[in-house]
C-alpha cells in the first residue's frame, strides 16, 4: 500500500481545522499562504506568497523533509510557484472546474496547466474536457471518480423514510438549470425538502428519503453522485453525454436513475414514489457498487499507482472518449483556439437553457461538431449535401457521436436558436450565405460565423451585410467578469425582431449573458433568446405611455 510524503501547494490560507496536528503517521505538508501559526510549529506548514514566486522559498523551510509526490490544484490562476523542476519528484494538477467562469475558464486552466508544466494531471469532474488538455499537450492527462473529494461516512441502516424526495445543496445564480427543474417541481405539487445543512446531515438525509434529486451545474458528474450513493441514497441525476464517464461508472437502473427533460424528471417521482421496493432496489446495488469499486481508499491507491508505477485502468485514460484518439493527430494551433473559444461560447450559453436546437451548416470542421456534441441539452444538427454527409459520418463514428448528432441532407422548416457556420473567405459567399441561413435562425436566435477575424474592411461588410439580412452584431460577456465570450474566433450575430410601426427606431442591443439569469425570461421555453424579446416589450411599454 502507497503512503508516500505529499507537499500540498495551496493558493488560499488553510484553516486550522484541516490539519491534524495529533496525528504522528501523517507526514504531509501544506504551503499556503498565511498559515495557521500552530500548524507551522507542529510541522505540518510553510508560508508561501499568494502569487507568483519561486519555489526557493519552499526548499528553505523543508529542512530535512523530502516530498515524493507535489499536489497543486487549477484553482487560482494567479498563484504561480515557478521552478517546479528544483523540486525531485512527481507534480501533480489537480484540474478544476472547467464547465463554468468560476475559478477560471477551460482555456484559461489550459494555459495555467501549460504555465506550471506538471508531471500529471487529472479530474473527479469535467471528465468531457480532457480532451482539450490532451491535444494541448500536457503530460499524463487521467481521470478518476470523484469520492478522494469527499469524506468518508458509514451510513446508519434507516428503515424509515422521513422525506419523500430531497435536495441538499446550493441554488446560486450559476445553477440556473438546478433551480429552474427545482422551481417546477414545486409548481407540480411534488414533496420535495430543499434545504442547505452540514455535510454530515445531508449524507444522512439522503438515507432518510424515498429519492434524492440531482442536477450538476452544466452537464457534469458532481460530487453528489458520490455522496448519494455512499450514503446508500436513492440517486436520480440528470442524464449526461457518454464523454461523461458517469455511465462507465454506474449503470442507469442499476445503481441509480436518470431524467433528461422535466416530463421524465417527474415521470421516475412518480414511478418510484409508487414502487419505494424498486428505489430501495437501485439505492443498494449503487451503495454497494461505489463501497466495491471507488471508495476513497481503493481511488486513492489507484491514484498513488498510476503516479509511482504507471498502472491504471485503461478507462481512467480516457478509453471511453473516442475523440482523444483523433485529437492527437494533425493538431492545428490555430484551429484549436477558435474551436475552444467556440465551445466556451456554446457552454455558458448551455448552462443558462433548459434546452437549445443548434445546425452548424455546411460545416468543415469535424472537429468542432465533435466538441459540442458533449453538451447533453445541445440537440445537435448537421446540414450538408448528401457527398459531404457521408464522410461526417464517418466521422461521428469513428469519435464516437454518432447518436449525439442529427444528420440532415434535405431543407426543414425547423427553425434554431443556434445556426453555425464557417465565416467565408469572399464576400460573394458571404452574401450567399446569410441568405441562405435566415429562415433558419429563429427571432432573437444567434448566429456564429466560425474564423479567423478578418480585416476592418471586411468586418465592416460583414456587419453590413449582416444588418440587410436582419441580423444585428452582439457582444456576448460572462456574468459578472469582463471576459468576452468568443472574441476572435467568431463573430455573433442575433436575429432582430420584425419591424413594425413601433420599432421602426434603430436597437443595437448589448447582448450579456447574465440577462438569462433574469427569473421571468428563464420561465419561458426557449422559442428563443430572450434579450430582444424584452427589449420589445418594454419599448412598447415606453411609447405608449
Amino acid at each position: 500500500m502507497f503512503k508516500p510524503k505529499e507537499l500540498f501547494l495551496r493558493a488560499y490560507p488553510v484553516p486550522l481545522s484541516e490539519f491534524n496536528l495529533e496525528d504522528k503517521d501523517d507526514q504531509n505538508i501544506i504551503a499556503c499562504p498565511k498559515p495557521p501559526i500552530e500548524a507551522v510549529k507542529a510541522g505540518k506548514a510553510i508560508s508561501v506568497p499568494s502569487g507568483q514566486f519561486d519555489v526557493c522559498v519552499i526548499l528553505k523551510q523543508l529542512d530535512d523533509f523530502q516530498p515524493e509526490l507535489v499536489n497543486l490544484s487549477a484553482r487560482n490562476m494567479n498563484f504561480i510557484p515557478r521552478g517546479l523542476e528544483k523540486i525531485k519528484c512527481p507534480k501533480v494538477m489537480k484540474i478544476g472546474d472547467t464547465f463554468h467562469w468560476g475559478d477560471g475558464s477551460l482555456s484559461g486552466i489550459i494555459n495555467y496547466c501549460q504555465t506550471l508544466q506538471c508531471d500529471y494531471h487529472w479530474v473527479y469532474q469535467g471528465v468531457q474536457h480532457l480532451h482539450f488538455f490532451i491535444e494541448a499537450g500536457l503530460k499524463n492527462v487521467f481521470w478518476l471518480p470523484g469520492t478522494p473529494v469527499i469524506h468518508h461516512y458509514v451510513p446508519q441502516k434507516s428503515t424509515l423514510k422521513t422525506y419523500d424526495i430531497v435536495f441538499r445543496g446550493s441554488q446560486s445564480e450559476l445553477h440556473v438549470h438546478r433551480s429552474r427543474l427545482l422551481k417546477f417541481l414545486q409548481s407540480s405539487g411534488v414533496n420535495i425538502d430543499i434545504q442547505k445543512k452540514p455535510y454530515i446531515e445531508c449524507l444522512e438525509d439522503y438515507a432518510k428519503s424515498q429519492i434524492v434529486f440531482n442536477c450538476g451545474l452544466n452537464g457534469d458528474t458532481n460530487r453528489r453522485v458520490f455522496e448519494v450513493l455512499m450514503a446508500g441514497g436513492f440517486l436520480l441525476t440528470d442524464r449526461l453525454t457518454p464523454q461523461s464517464g458517469l455511465f462507465h461508472l454506474f449503470q442507469e437502473g442499476i445503481h441509480l436513475e436518470c431524467y433528461g427533460n422535466e416530463g421524465e424528471l417527474l415521470e421516475k417521482i412518480n414511478f418510484y414514489l409508487k414502487n419505494p421496493d424498486k428505489a430501495e432496489q437501485i439505492a443498494l446495488a449503487g451503495h454497494q457498487k461505489l463501497i466495491n469499486c471507488y471508495n476513497q481508499q481503493i481511488i486513492k491507491q489507484k491514484f498513488y499507482r498510476y503516479i509511482f508505477k504507471g498502472e491504471i485502468e485503461p478507462i481512467f485514460l480516457l478509453e471511453h472518449d473516442k475523440r482523444v484518439l483523433y485529437t492527437r493527430q494533425n493538431r492545428d494551433e490555430k484551429k484549436f483556439n477558435i474551436r475552444i473559444k467556440v465551445y466556451e461560447l456554446i457552454q455558458e450559453i448551455h448552462r443558462l437553457n433548459p434546452k437549445i436546437k443548434l445546425i452548424y451548416w455546411k460545416g468543415k470542421n469535424k472537429d468542432l461538431l465533435s466538441d459540442i456534441a458533449d453538451l447533453p441539452r445541445l440537440e445537435i444538427t448537421y446540414f450538408n449535401s448528401k457527398d459531404a454527409i457521408i464522410g461526417v459520418d464517418d466521422w461521428c463514428a469513428k469519435v464516437g457521436i454518432k447518436e449525439q448528432v442529427h444528420l440532415q441532407c434535405l431543407l426543414s422548416d425547423h427553425q434554431f436558436q443556434i445556426v453555425l457556420v464557417d465565416l467565408p473567405n469572399t464576400l460573394t459567399t458571404l452574401k450567399k450565405l446569410f441568405f441562405e441561413v435566415e429562415l433558419l435562425v429563429a427571432e432573437s436566435g444567434l448566429l456564429l460565423l466560425v474564423g479567423n477575424k478578418p480585416n476592418k474592411i471586411k468586418e465592416f461588410f460583414i456587419n453590413w451585410l449582416a444588418r440587410l439580412r436582419g441580423f444585428v452584431s452582439i457582444n456576448l460577456f460572462v456574468e459578472n467578469r469582463q471576459q468576452q465570450l468568443g472574441i476572435g474566433a467568431c463573430f455573433v450575430f442575433q436575429k432582430l425582431p420584425k419591424r413594425d410601426s413601433v420599432y421602426s427606431i434603430a436597437i443595437e442591443p448589448k447582448l450579456f449573458v447574465n440577462s438569462f439569469n433574469n427569473p421571468a425570461k428563464l420561465r419561458m421555453q426557449l422559442s428563443s433568446l430572450p434579450l430582444i424579446v424584452q427589449m420589445k416589450k418594454s419599448v412598447k411599454n415606453l411609447l405608449s405611455s
